[in-house]
């Protein structure tokens, strides 16, 4: 049985309930942050706490949990569903509302807070690497929507989810209105060449993730590699050693083709495999 934190109480998940007139199910008025625990630990909380509380301030949301309160309803939860790796998912929506333009923006919100353990890819992707494919979606400009917030409205990346599935395979690269490289649908981009890491720049309109941050400091201080940011096109990956995306469940996975271009010499790299080793050991993982 799996405990959910929802509105100051545990209960069980197939016993929360959330109105239907939330403005989160109605409006997708909400944000959420995800982030794992290994043991006891909950890797990069504080940077995590801080997003989650730049997303509520960019909605006007009131502060519902100081760090260490929201800490300890974590380890709580963790405890309940007797976490060895956990992955969390907070989730919190403007609450309670009704159906119209003159929506009530003053409702007590709702969070729900979910922790399963953490199941990953399967390892021999890993060290095969995957493909990935150039999305027909482009990123949404950062004039129209903040990318500083993280919305659960994420129609965008669905729709960059939908072009994987079409052509079978795990991510997208999206670029933004400008044809710059920008992000996948649920991940960060890096790319090697001559010794150097690149990843696109924040202007472009991508979600600063928190392991996007976490592996643009394991490169400078462990692998002694100095991370380019700027606007970039896609056939930048082209003249490319080795390229990867990250992400909190993905954590670095090397990428092997884009579409009909072979990166490098179609295999695993070096860079992206010695940094998935620094990130677990970063997170406390038996290495």
């Amino acid at each position: 049985m799996n405990f959910a934190y929802l509105n100051g109480q545990f209960v069980e998940e197939d016993k929360a309930c959330v109105s239907v007139l939330d403005q989160g199910f109605l409006y997708g008025d909400g944000i959420f942050e995800s982030f794992r625990s290994v043991g006891a630990k909950l890797y990069q909380f504080p940077l995590h706490y801080e997003r989650l509380v730049q997303s509520a301030q960019a909605l006007s949301y009131p502060l519902l949990f100081a760090q260490d309160e929201l800490q300890q309803q974590l380890l709580e939860l963790q405890r309940r569903n007797q976490l060895v790796n956990g992955y969390f998912r907070i989730t919190i929506t403007r609450g309670l509302g009704q159906v119209g333009f003159l929506r009530d923006m003053e409702s007590s919100l709702t969070c729900l807070i979910i922790g399963r353990e953490f199941k990953g890819l399967d390892e021999p992707l890993y060290q095969q690497g995957v493909a990935l494919t150039v999305a027909k979606t482009r990123r949404n400009a950062p004039e129209a929507i903040n990318p500083k917030i993280k919305s659960i409205s994420n129609l965008n990346s669905l729709l960059g989810k939908l072009e994987a599935k079409a052509a079978g395979v795990l991510e997208v690269i999206m670029l933004n209105s400008r044809g710059h490289l920008c992000e996948g649908a649920a991940s960060n981009l890096f790319w090697v060449r001559d010794g150097w890491v690149f990843t696109p720049a924040a202007s472009t309109g991508l979600l600063e993730g928190v392991t996007r941050s976490t592996i643009m400091r394991l490169c400078e201080e462990k692998l002694k590699l100095r991370v380019i940011t700027g606007e970039f096109r896609l056939q930048d990956l082209h003249y490319s050693d080795e390229v990867f995306i990250t992400s909190t469940s993905l954590e670095v996975l090397p990428v092997v083709r884009v579409d009909d271009f072979v990166i490098g010499k179609g295999g695993v790299g070096p860079v992206a495999r010695d940094l998935r080793r620094e990130l677990h050991r970063d997170m406390g993982m038996v290495v």
